[in-house]
Parts: C-alpha cells; sequence; structure tokens
C-alpha cells in the first residue's frame, strides 16, 4: 500500500513536518487612537455603573418607567446625570493616569478598560432582576433584550480575559496563596459528580414536593394526571385492553391509537408499592431531574469534569425544563434522561448498556423513535460513532414507521392521532402527516408565515436566549433544532406546543444540550491545534450561557423566584394554605364512602384524585352510568352537562355532601337529587 492510499489523517501522519510560516505582523495604532479607545471604553463602563446605582436608588419608579416611560421631570435629570457623572468619574480617573504615566499609563488604561469591560452591562441588573417589569405581556421586549446582552456578555467577557490582568504579579501571587486551597479542589475528580448529584437530589426534592402540593390542591387534571395514573394503575394489574384507561372513553377504552407507553407496564412495578397519583409526581421530578447524570457523563467524556458539571447544573435551572415539569404528569419529559443514556452508551461503546437503553427509549413513548434517530444521526455526523449511529437510525426508524405510522392509526380508523394540532398547514384532499410535509418542503413561503406569529417569536427566545444561541454557533445545531422545530414550531391552532409550561419543551432540550457540548469540544479541539482563541471563546460562551441561564431561570422559572411560572394552562403556585387543607379534608372525607372496587365518574379536577381504581371516568366526557357520581359545585364547564343528564336520568341518589363536594350513588331514591339539578339549572 503506497502513502498515498491512506486517508488523509493517517497520511498527514506519514508526512514530513511542516513549518507553519510565521504571523504576519499586526499593524501598530495610533497611541491617539488606543487612548480615545480605551477612554471611550472606560466612559461606557462608568456610564453604566452610574446607571446601574439610579436603578437601585429608584426601585419604586420602575414599574412605570419601563412601562409607560413615565418619571417626573426632575427624577428624569437624575438618570443622565447619574450616568454621566459615572462616564466623567470614569474617563477623568484613565486621564489622570495617562497624564501621570504617559506612554506606561495608556498600558495601563487599556489593560483596565478591557478587562472591566463586562462592566458594560452592569446598568442592566436592577432591571432584569424585577420581575414584575417583564410580567404580563412584555416578555418578548424582555427575552429580546437579554438575547442580545448575552451575545454582547460573551464578546465582552472573551475581551476581558484576553486583556493581562490588573494586579502587579507580587499581588497576584499572594492572592493565589489564599485561594490555593479553593483550586487544589478542581483535582478532586470526585467532587464534581458530588455537586452533579446534590443538584439531581435537590431538584428531585423541591419538584417533588409542590407538584405533589399542586396535586393537594386539587390543581390537578383527568386530562392529563387522571388518565395517566389509571394506565399505570390497570396496567400493575394487568388489566385488559392493553394500555388500558378508562378515563378518556369507559371501561373499555385504552390509550392505543394515542400513545404508545409501554413503559408504563414497567413503572407499574414500583407503582405498586404506593399506588396514587404522588407517586407518579415524584418519580416525574426524580427522571426529569436526572437527566443530569446522563449528560454529565456524556459531557464530561469531551468537555472535562469541571465544564460537564457547570453544564448539568445550569440544566437544572434551565426554565423550559422546570415547565415540562409543573403540568401533571407525561411521558415526554422523559426523553432527555432515556436519549442522554443512550448517547453516552453508545460514544463509551457500553453496547449492552446501550442496547438497555435504546429499548427502553423505543418503550417510553412512540415519537422517541424519530428522536433517537436523530440522536442516531448525530453519531453519523460527528463522526463518534457512524456504524452505531446507522444501525440506532434504521432501528428507530422501522420502529416509528411500524407503530406511528402503521398501529397508531389502526386503532383511530386509519387517522393519525394528534393530526390537528398541525391543521393549518394540512393541504385539502390530505389526510395525513404526509401531507403536512409537502407544505413545509412544497410551500416554505406558507410555512415561514406560519412561523412569524407573537407566541411562536416568543417560544423560540424562551427556548434559545438561556443558552445565548450557543447551539446555532455551528451547522450541528441545526440537526438539533430538526425535532423541536418539527414538533412544535410547526403547530397551528394549539398554544400548548408552544409555551414552555407544557410537556413539549422535552423536544428541545433533548437535542440543544447536545449541540452546547458539540460546540465547545469543538472549540476545545481548536486549542488543542494551537488556535490561541478558542480558549478564551469557550470560557466566554461558559460564562455568557450560565448568566442567561440564570437570568432567565429567575424570570420563567420556579426555583429563584416563584411567581411567574406556568404549569399547563395557569399559573403555577407553591405552598399550601388552610383553605386548601380544608378542601382537602371535605373531598377526602367523601371519597372514603367510595368503595375500592366501585366505578366512578367525577368532575374533571378530581379525576386524578379517585384515578387509582379500574373504572375511573371524567363527567368532561361521560359519565358511564358509574356506579357512583362525585360531583363539585358549583358546576362548570364541560362537566355540567353530563352531570345535569346523569342526574335527571333517575338512576342516582345523594349519598353525602361535604363542603363543595357531592357524592351521589346509583339506586339511591331519586328524589334526593332533585335540588342538585336545579342548581344545575334542570
Amino acid at each position: 500500500m503506497s502513502v498515498g492510499t491512506l486517508d488523509s489523517p493517517l497520511r498527514a501522519s506519514f508526512a514530513p513536518p511542516t513549518v507553519a510560516p510565521a504571523p504576519a505582523p499586526a499593524p501598530s495604532v495610533p497611541a491617539l487612537t488606543r487612548a480615545v479607545r480605551a477612554l471611550a471604553l472606560l466612559a461606557t463602563e462608568g456610564a453604566s455603573v452610574g446607571f446601574a446605582g439610579w436603578g437601585m436608588r429608584s426601585r419604586s419608579h420602575l414599574l412605570n418607567y419601563v412601562a409607560n416611560n413615565a418619571l417626573p421631570p426632575h427624577a428624569r435629570k437624575f438618570v443622565v446625570g447619574n450616568m454621566a457623572g459615572g462616564a466623567a468619574v470614569a474617563v477623568l480617573t484613565g486621564f489622570v493616569v495617562l497624564l501621570w504615566r504617559r506612554l506606561g499609563g495608556l498600558d495601563a488604561v487599556e489593560r483596565a478598560a478591557r478587562r472591566l469591560a463586562p462592566l458594560c452591562l452592569v446598568g442592566l441588573l436592577p432591571f432584569i432582576f424585577f420581575w414584575q417589569l417583564w410580567y404580563g405581556g412584555r416578555e418578548l421586549t424582555f427575552l429580546a433584550m437579554i438575547g442580545a446582552a448575552g451575545l454582547v456578555f460573551q464578546a465582552l467577557v472573551r475581551m476581558s480575559l484576553e486583556a493581562q490582568p490588573l494586579l502587579p504579579a507580587r499581588l497576584r501571587d499572594r492572592v493565589g496563596a489564599r485561594v490555593g486551597a479553593l483550586l487544589r479542589l478542581r483535582g478532586q475528580r470526585w467532587l464534581p459528580l458530588t455537586l452533579v448529584l446534590l443538584g439531581v437530589a435537590g431538584y428531585a426534592l423541591y419538584f417533588g414536593i409542590i407538584t405533589i402540593q399542586n396535586h393537594f390542591r386539587l390543581q390537578t387534571m383527568g386530562y392529563d394526571l387522571g388518565i395517566e395514573n389509571n394506565l399505570v394503575w390497570n396496567a400493575s394489574h394487568f388489566n385488559r385492553p392493553l394500555f388500558k384507561t378508562s378515563v378518556i372513553g369507559g371501561p373499555d377504552s385504552t390509550h392505543l391509537g394515542y400513545h404508545e407507553t409501554y413503559i408504563s407496564y414497567l413503572i407499574g412495578i414500583f407503582y405498586r408499592l404506593y399506588p396514587t397519583p404522588q407517586f407518579l409526581l415524584g418519580f416525574q421530578a426524580l427522571l426529569i431531574g436526572g437527566a443530569a447524570l446522563p449528560f454529565f457523563a456524556f459531557a464530561r467524556r469531551h468537555l472535562g469534569d469541571w465544564t460537564a458539571c457547570l453544564l448539568a447544573l445550569l440544566l437544572l435551572f434551565y426554565a423550559p425544563l422546570h415547565g415540562s415539569n409543573l403540568y401533571d404528569f407525561h411521558y415526554l419529559p422523559f426523553a432527555p434522561f432515556f436519549l442522554w443514556w443512550c448517547l453516552w452508551s453508545l460514544e463509551a461503546r457500553r453496547n449492552v448498556m446501550a442496547t438497555v437503553a435504546v429499548v427502553l427509549t423505543l418503550a417510553t413513548r412512540e415519537d422517541f423513535s424519530a428522536l433517537l434517530m436523530v440522536v442516531g444521526l448525530y453519531l453519523v455526523f460527528t463522526g463518534e460513532r457512524p456504524r452505531a449511529g446507522l444501525v440506532v437510525t434504521a432501528v428507530a426508524g422501522v420502529y416509528f414507521v411500524a407503530i406511528k405510522l402503521v398501529l397508531m392509526p389502526h386503532f383511530l380508523n386509519g387517522y393519525p392521532a394528534y393530526l390537528n394540532q398541525y391543521e393549518g398547514l394540512l393541504p385539502e384532499g390530505e389526510t395525513g402527516f404526509g401531507g403536512i410535509l409537502k407544505t413545509v418542503f412544497g410551500n416554505p413561503a406558507f410555512t415561514v408565515g406560519s412561523l412569524l406569529e407573537h407566541d411562536k417569536v416568543v417560544y423560540l427566545l424562551e427556548i434559545m436566549t438561556p443558552l445565548v444561541f450557543f447551539p446555532w454557533r455551528r451547522s450541528i445545531g441545526l440537526l438539533c433544532t430538526v425535532p423541536g422545530f418539527f414538533f412544535t414550531m410547526l403547530a397551528t391552532h394549539y398554544p400548548p406546543l408552544i409555551a414552555i409550561s407544557f410537556q413539549y419543551t422535552a423536544y428541545w432540550t433533548s437535542f440543544l444540550f447536545i449541540a452546547v457540548v458539540a460546540n465547545l469540544a469543538w472549540l476545545k479541539r481548536q486549542e488543542r491545534a494551537g488556535a490561541g482563541w478558542a480558549r478564551r471563546s469557550r470560557q466566554a460562551w461558559l460564562v455568557a450561557m450560565a448568566a442567561a441561564t440564570l437570568v432567565t431561570s429567575y424570570q420563567f422559572g420556579i426555583v429563584l423566584q416563584r411567581n411567574t411560572a406556568w404549569g399547563g394552562f395557569s399559573p403555577f403556585h407553591v405552598g399550601v394554605n388552610d383553605l386548601d387543607r380544608q378542601r382537602h379534608a371535605d373531598l377526602y372525607a367523601v371519597i372514603k364512602q367510595i368503595p375500592a372496587d366501585a366505578s366512578l365518574a367525577s368532575a374533571e379536577t378530581l379525576v386524578a384524585q379517585v384515578s387509582s381504581r379500574k373504572n375511573a371516568y371524567s363527567l368532561r366526557i361521560a359519565y358511564n352510568e358509574a356506579d357512583y357520581i362525585l360531583a363539585r359545585f358549583p358546576t362548570g364547564g364541560e362537566d355540567h352537562g353530563n352531570l345535569t343528564t346523569a342526574l335527571k336520568s333517575g338512576m342516582y341518589g345523594l349519598v353525602v355532601q361535604k363542603g363543595e363536594f357531592v357524592l351521589f350513588k346509583k339506586g339511591l331514591p331519586a328524589a334526593s337529587a332533585a335540588p342538585f339539578i336545579r342548581q344545575l339549572g334542570g
């Protein structure tokens, strides 16, 4: 074999060493230009500090100032005065140094200006950490501001890192000796993993508590916690039909055709230990937070322990992750855990574990097969394990076609589930997802028009701003955007798909963080190849993403403050008050009157509380001549009609009323239900 037949990396290893040409000397910059640049940068930093000072002192005026540009004339003078004063002090200080040390002073002023460059954005801090300014209609303004500031901040941090230190060498050595003990901790490999484990435990405990509190306050619904809890209860008892969940359609109804969640039978084994919705909510919090562990393992392979630790902790503060955890119980938010587990085990060549991970991923939900195909393509395009990636892509693709496009429509008379979510893109005469793809690829102008909606722009910024758009830094980010784009951004007339308060953010989270690791790893490779800029760029991106994630988590998440997060269609509240406790006690005093093996129809807001039984129905859909009916007065919405019909049938009489909860039983005297029929307007 000749050297010329070898592939390029191997051929390069046999080729004689080459000497890179010396870089051309940088053109000299006139001293006056350098001085003006440095003083201008100092002026910007000083003005920003002055503006921050005014903002902190004038907090009571900020809401009206931001919303209406309303401020008393004398107060407005202070805004300009603070900024001008800060700029003047900074410029005067720099000018004095220039005059005092002349050329040596110019170097010092330049170094100080560049080292302090991030101060240019400090003026935003009083506004950023004031959630009332941006809640209720000003989210787009906030996100646009933070997105732009994040990109600028990255550039400023990089400028700061490239500048020489401000402190003299002797003083730096003295300070370094003081912090040496902390720096030595970086060598402890157990510490990053321990921090991630603590983060996961804290996340699981906190979100488990607040979502169970939400259930205690009767804020969970038949759709979806009632459906999923009833499904797992029936799965744990191996009741027929497969995926039986009586909530959606009666005693013989099944989730087949809507979702294929074979993992519910595995969960059912553990569910039998504590067969309640609270178990599912706690399990969900554990698995969503637990996704940080396989992500840490994946990131550590490429970036090292401490960078992986930082990214894993940022994941736990990522506001779209919080939103996916706050609305009842769903399988979709499990996607990051299983997909990252697959990715890590495949890259680490742990093939047995990878096989188990792939099987569990496919068993969790039918659309996970499409997501797994993206993981496989990632392995192909990045060259990590192209053959394994092709195998995974092929297996997932076959599964997707067989389950999603053949089996599931069979149970819905040939109609694909959830097609209504994208019906605005469905051409006339088409009845399947293929028609939607024809619009997307065949009529891009129309598709782009459907994307340019206010709510979609806000949603995309909520997803991308915490990461400062870094996943799009390189082309691999486009692949990692495909699932989110197709599953959420193409939605028409279906708001949950484009709101971070629902489970669908998992389509983005699962892949954007992969792109972050891939891009940082690319910068690290550039650094090893001798690109001096790459190290500072990588560090600056990490700082910028950490800042943007914490800022957006403060505004939209539920860890740093609890006033603005939403779960599903409603604001999410934390805690339990006396009224909640009394209402809960009343309800469960009534529930005690219902035999465990009785069929039960109940108000939509109560189904989740009583769905740990074979047959539980929602009055929102039908009462199915259940043995008992659990109503909530006053009754409204879609419950009203079915409850009225049931009581007027004469089959039900009153068992007990406790507070706002009323229990009826089939076969009792119908006259006892007459007062409630009158309340219903019947």
